[in-house]
């Protein structure tokens, strides 16, 4: 069995994020991506003056920068129930920016170190060491790791979460686009 200190449950913006701020700490982690590759579904991101920052701090930004569009401008519809509830313009004083997603992927996984993220890690189980209390991941090719801080990120489906019992998960009545 394979031990590690971090590992991170999924090879998304959240845990690909969580990844390079502990990278950038000085902290080894490891990424668990149950995909052959970066995936890179979904379309833009529109990105307000603190995701900025957080991605400065993430060392990103620039190359984002690069292929993002400034927004000066938004409009949202708050929607509910499939009618529209309210509706207004802003105007942005602030930075703010759409970018694909998959360019916000690439950049964060690009930037984490070779080997960090793991692909076609397909998580069966997690079950509680006994003795440690650490929790050991089984995954689908046989391989377990005991790791000492599980970190999911791993989204709607999530197998920590389960792991975790933090309950149904709850969809939202409304939406704003």
């Amino acid at each position: 069995m394979e031990e590690i200190g971090i590992v991170i449950v999924g090879g998304g913006i959240a845990g690909l994020a969580t990844s390079l701020a502990l990278h950038r700490k000085g902290i080894k982690s490891v990424v668990l991506e149950k995909a052959e590759r970066v995936r890179s579904e979904g379309a833009g991101i529109g990105t307000l003056t603190n995701g900025w920052r957080a991605l400065d701090q993430l060392g990103v930004s620039d190359r984002l920068r690069l292929t993002s569009n400034l927004i000066h401008k938004a409009r949202t519809m708050l929607i509910e129930d499939g009618k529209k509830k309210r509706e207004f313009v802003l105007n942005i004083k602030d930075e703010a920016r759409c970018l694909r997603r998959n360019d916000l992927v690439e950049a964060l996984a690009d930037a984490l170190p070779d080997g960090t993220i793991r692909f076609n890690s397909q998580i069966v189980s997690i079950e509680v060491d006994e003795t440690t209390s650490f929790p050991i991941v089984h995954l689908s090719n046989g391989n377990t790791i005991k790791a000492k801080v599980l970190i999911g990120c791993d989204g709607a489906k999530s197998i920590v979460s389960d792991y975790l019992r933090l309950g149904p998960k709850k969809a939202f009545a409304c939406r704003a686009v």
